[in-house]
């Protein structure tokens, strides 16, 4: 499967998607050149300021769009916004397939594999 990063917000973001990009190609996964060449969108999110939460938000909402085109298979969010806000955050953004919070980053590689199985099943 490949995956495409999204990234937003503080360069702690950059360092935590390089750790989830290790941890998904030891586990078989290949990074996509672009975003928009992945099977799986992973959208790592930054809830520091009013604007970086509505540029995640924008950024969760597009990506949601282009799984619905069908270009991709899943939209997962990570970093801070769903760490933040938790359930809220699940409610608001029914459309995301996946969430973790920034202290849920070492499950993003099972995540991919639960989504990826699914797919395979139907």
């Amino acid at each position: 499967m490949t995956l495409g990063f999204i990234l937003l917000g503080c360069a702690k973001n950059l360092v935590d998607a390089q750790v989830m990009a290790g941890e998904l190609i030891a586990a078989g996964h290949t990074l996509a050149p672009r975003p928009e060449d992945a099977d799986i969108l992973i959208v790592n999110t930054c809830a520091f300021i009013h604007d970086a939460r509505e540029e995640s938000a924008e950024s969760i909402l597009s990506a949601c769009a282009h799984r619905d085109a069908g270009r991709c298979r899943a939209v997962i969010v990570t970093g801070c916004l769903p760490q933040r806000y938790g359930k809220k955050f699940l409610d608001a953004f029914s459309c995301v397939n996946a969430a973790v919070g920034i202290d849920g980053l070492d499950k993003v590689a099972k995540i991919v594999e639960k989504i990826g199985n699914r797919r395979q099943e139907t």
